[in-house]
């Protein structure tokens, strides 16, 4: 089984028919999997008693035919043998079912919501209107002494007017659904109050409605605003080539397709394009995820991201990198509604429902009391407005507080899903460690000193731009070191770094570096640097020692993880690339109930497959970079950092751009507060409400109140969600 946020895909065969040698499997969520059918059925094949293999792919189901012998006398142990082979694509099933659920939802809620403005707008005509009704009167515009002289009155053709948008969207909703939905009651309501020749009253029921959506597009708008403030930190600039040869600073959003860019150390990459000109290398961690800088030279591609650590390049822009990806961030941000909670989802669904039940009580009272002003106020008050705003301007509200505090939320369903989840996972470095390694201490060759130690292993490391390389050189300037002359240095990727010094050559790097050089460390050295990451020094053949770098884990994070448990996490696990003696060292020192070491990102994302397979929430705290594939395939994904990149921003399900790991507990507590108010936001819809249908339905109350009462409540529910907005959760207040 895979969760993905509202979906589970059960990828455990369901036996449909099982006949003598012929057996019929169904797997939901088999039908994202097309492209690996083909080896799918080939694997399924090489069962040496299975003969045939067929997979439908409308109904989701493995059709298999096998010889009857002894191995298959059980079908459990059938079934099982095959789930076994089905398992080993889950990861692929689950990449297809995101890339096409995302396909699916583009554009899906393009629609335009009205803006504030225009609501305001909307509000003042209405009351304008209503003044000028009560002052002149409202006679027929155009007098017939008919029956739509009712509908001629300057009240009446404003009211239809307003109501005019919700006519195509109640008609949709018959066509699409077949089932009238809350715009059809509206509209029905309006209508019915025309034709009893009480227009102040649709003009009533259109201005407490437009309150509410008012309401609703103000937080909503507010949230966008935070939003792009947030992601809005710096306005990017860059140096561009004019016609006439000369070199200007510019704003990237000056920058053309095929303009010419030239980037010098130390800035950052602003567009995608490719290299005309010089050399560089290049900081690509931000986009591709990879540890080491990489040489860029003339014909070759850069990113937008990347950072030039040294050298100077020319680049042709093909497409300005950090414009699109902002936009892209705000677009999925703004459309939250293809993130939906599922409580949302159940509010919306439950409140369609309800719409016929209005039209039905208004039936049904007529009937019985032949009272067309209360069969009227069974259409005027309806549970379906209040119940979807109960959700949505909550979620809205806590988005909106969460960007004023450095925290950008993508959607509701991972304020919800983070008050699901019992299971948290942790990256370890640059997310429980603060990813700045120091050098701890130093072991010698009894013929060498320290400071001859760390003379050399300055020399070798001094152009190069590995983290590690940074905590060495910071402790020769603790000790005063003079770096020597040396030669050109060389980088042995995934080994270490070499050099000329004096005619002999120096090598600083891991173990497997030094042994492939014919040096090797003794016992001691290597006992030494357990625990820690071991950075290994040589002269010519001579081993000289070993320098121990630590990352500590940051600071509040143990007491972040305590907190974590308070709000409901049983088990905290940590995910690592790094060796074994290490994770378990800084595991320990956070209390983490287990870890797993020398993973690759896909191994990572692997293994939140099987914990969510097992029906397990996971929430995965990373830095968004080589985290990527774990961060998208967890139910709720954490890039924690104030150097949270556009890859992070995109990755994530939520970004915490602070280095404190206690805003992760914070934001816990922020959504069970929210969802406490969707709760109390339900209970005040329905018990306003239904408080409204009885009396309008057993007393004599007017149709003006009881659009009062009905959108009295609507207006009950955005207020109490505002005071998410109030709630100081992310400041540390409880």
């Amino acid at each position: 089984m895979i969760q993905s946020g509202n979906n589970v895909f059960t990828l455990n065969g369901i036996s449909i028919s099982n006949t003598k040698g012929r057996l019929r499997l169904k797997y939901s969520g088999l039908r994202y999997g097309k492209a690996i059918y083909k080896e799918l059925v080939n694997q399924i094949k090489e069962i040496y008693y299975i003969n045939h293999v067929e997979i439908n792919s409308i109904t989701e189901t493995i059709l298999v035919k096998y010889d009857e012998v002894d191995d298959t006398e059980n079908i459990s142990d059938l079934i099982e043998v095959i789930d076994n082979v089905v398992e080993g694509f889950s990861l692929d099933i689950y990449k297809n079912y995101v890339e096409e659920k995302n396909n699916e939802l583009k554009g899906k809620y393009d629609t335009e919501e009205a803006s504030s403005k225009k609501l305001l707008a909307r509000l003042v005509f209405n009351g304008t209107v209503m003044l000028g009704t009560k002052i002149f009167g409202s006679a027929p515009v155009i007098p017939t002494g008919k029956i739509y002289d009712k509908f001629l009155t300057v009240p009446a053709l404003a009211s239809l007017g307003l109501t005019s948008p919700l006519f195509k969207t109640a008609w949709d909703g018959l066509v699409d659904t077949k089932r009238p939905n809350a715009d059809f009651l509206t509209v029905t309501s309006i209508l019915a109050s025309l034709m009893l020749g009480n227009s102040i009253s649709a003009l009533t029921i259109i201005a407490l409605s437009d309150i509410a959506e008012f309401m609703t597009a103000y937080t909503v708008e507010k949230t966008r605003s935070s939003i792009k403030d947030l992601l809005n930190l710096e306005h990017d600039t860059t140096w561009k080539i004019e016609k006439d040869g000369s070199i200007n600073k510019c704003s990237i959003d000056k920058v053309r397709k095929d303009d010419l860019v030239v980037i010098h150390t130390g800035e950052k990459i602003c567009v995608d394009g490719e290299v005309v000109d010089g050399e560089a290398i290049v900081d690509l961690s931000s986009v591709s995820g990879e540890y080491l800088p990489v040489i860029k030279k003339e014909k070759e591609k850069v990113f937008a991201g990347g950072l030039i650590k040294n050298g100077t390049i020319t680049v042709k822009a093909e497409k300005v990198g950090d414009d699109t990806v902002i936009s892209r961030i705000i677009d999925l941000v703004e459309n939250s509604a293809t993130q939906q909670a599922p409580i949302q989802k159940y509010a919306d669904k439950f409140s369609n429902y309800l719409v016929p039940l209005n039209l039905l009580l208004s039936a049904v009272v007529y009937g019985v009391t032949r009272n067309t002003t209360k069969a009227l106020n069974m259409l005027v008050i309806d549970y379906s407005c209040g119940i979807k705003l109960s959700t949505a301007t909550a979620f809205s509200a806590s988005i909106n507080n969460s960007v004023k505090n450095g925290v950008l939320i993508k959607g509701g369903a991972f304020i919800e899903q983070l008050t699901l989840t019992d299971t948290i996972i942790f990256d370890k470095t640059g997310t429980i460690t603060e990813g700045k390694p120091k050098i701890k201490d130093t072991y010698v060759d009894e013929k060498y000193t320290e400071r001859e130690l760390v003379r050399y292993a300055c020399a070798a490391e001094e152009s190069s731009s590995h983290p590690l390389s940074y905590c060495v050189l910071e402790y020769g300037k603790l000790l005063g070191i003079e770096i020597p002359k040396h030669g050109v240095i060389e980088t042995v990727v995934g080994r270490g770094t070499y050099t000329d010094v004096d005619g002999e050559i120096v090598r600083v790097g891991n173990l497997k570096f030094m042994n492939e050089n014919g040096i090797y460390p003794s016992k001691e050295a290597i006992d030494f640097a357990s625990g820690s990451t071991p950075i290994y020094v040589s002269y010519g053949s001579d081993f000289i020692g070993v320098l121990s770098a630590f990352d500590k884990p940051r600071k509040n994070i143990k007491r972040a993880i305590n907190m974590m448990r308070s709000n409901g996490i049983n088990e905290v696990v940590m995910l690592t690339g790094d060796m074994k003696k290490q994770a378990k060292l800084v595991a320990s020192k956070v209390n983490a109930d287990s870890y797993r070491a020398e993973l690759l990102p896909e191994d990572k994302a692997d293994e939140i497959l099987r914990m969510k397979s097992e029906g397990t929430g996971v929430i995965m705290v990373g830095d968004g970079i080589n985290d990527a594939p774990a961060l998208s395939y967890s139910n709720v994904g954490i890039s924690l950092g104030s150097k949270s990149t556009d890859v992070a921003i995109e990755t994530s399900d939520i970004v915490i751009n602070a280095d404190d790991p206690m805003m992760i507990p914070r934001v816990m507590g922020l959504s069970n507060k929210t969802m406490e108010i969707v709760k109390q936001n339900f209970a005040l819809v329905i018990g306003i409400n239904t408080v409204g249908l009885v009396l309008g339905a057993t007393s004599n109350i007017s149709v003006f109140w009881s659009a009062v009462m009905h959108n009295m409540s609507t207006i009950f529910v955005v207020g109490n969600s505002c005071r998410v907005l109030l709630d100081k959760s992310l400041k540390g207040v409880i």
